[in-house]
C-alpha cells in the first residue's frame, strides 16, 4: 500500500535536517530511537541512509501504516499505539521523534508530556503547520469520521516545550511547496 503523498513527504528538505541534526549527536554511537507517526518508515529509510546505528521503533495509530512498515523493515519494531498514551517507560530512549503528528491532535499537551517523559534526552517535534499567534483548531469531517488540522499558538507551544527542556532550538525549513518548523528540544538534566 502506498499513501498520499509519500514520495512528496520523503523528499521534504526537513526530513534531511532532522536527520542531520540527530546525526550530529550520535554519529558511529548506537542509540535509541521513538520515532511517532512513521506513516511509510519513511524517517526509518532517512536514518539508514545516513547510516546510523539505531535501534529503532516506530509508532502510528494506523493500522495500515504499522502493517506496511513491519513488511518494508521487518528489522525494526513497529507498534500501534497512540502518541497520548506511550506505553514505554520513562527515559526508554535517547531521541524521540515526532513529526506531523500534533498537528491532528485535538490539543498537543498530553502528547507533548508523554515525548518527553519517554525520551532520555532530545524531543525533536516537527511542525507542518508552523506555530502562529493566531491560534486555529479545525475538525473537517472525513468519511471514516473526521481529522484534526490544527495551527496552534506559538507561546503557548514553546513555554511548554522551554519548561520542560534546558534548550529548545527552533529550525525553520523552507521548502518550494511547504514550510516546516523544527523543534530539537534538550531534556533538563535529571
Amino acid at each position: 500500500m502506498t499513501h498520499m503523498g509519500e514520495e512528496y513527504r520523503a523528499a521534504h528538505p526537513s526530513h534531511m535536517v532532522a536527520t542531520e541534526r540527530i546525526a550530529a549527536l550520535h554519529q558511529g554511537v548506537p542509540f535509541g530511537m521513538l520515532d511517532c507517526g512513521v506513516i511509510s518508515g519513511v524517517t526509518y529509510r532517512h536514518l539508514l541512509a545516513a547510516g546510523l546505528e539505531v535501534d529503532y521503533t516506530g509508532i502510528d495509530i494506523g493500522e495500515a501504516a504499522i502493517t506496511d512498515c513491519r513488511r518494508l523493515y521487518p528489522e525494526a519494531r513497529w507498534q500501534q499505539m497512540s502518541i497520548t498514551d506511550l506505553a514505554f517507560r520513562d527515559g526508554s530512549f535517547d531521541v524521540v521523534n515526532c513529526r506531523h503528528v500534533l498537528e491532528h491532535l485535538p490539543y498537543y499537551e498530553t502528547a507533548v508530556r508523554e515525548l518527553f517523559r519517554v525520551a532520555r534526552r532530545t524531543v525533536v517535534i516537527c511542525m507542518f503547520q508552523v506555530p502562529q499567534e493566531s491560534e486555529v483548531l479545525l475538525r473537517r469531517e472525513t468519511a471514516n469520521g473526521y481529522i484534526w488540522l490544527n495551527r496552534y499558538a506559538a507561546g503557548p507551544f514553546e513555554a511548554l516545550l522551554h519548561s520542560l527542556s534546558e534548550s529548545v532550538e527552533v529550525i525553520d525549513v523552507p521548502a518550494d511547496h511547504r514550510r516546516n518548523q523544527i523543534y530539537l528540544c534538550t531534556k533538563h538534566s535529571a
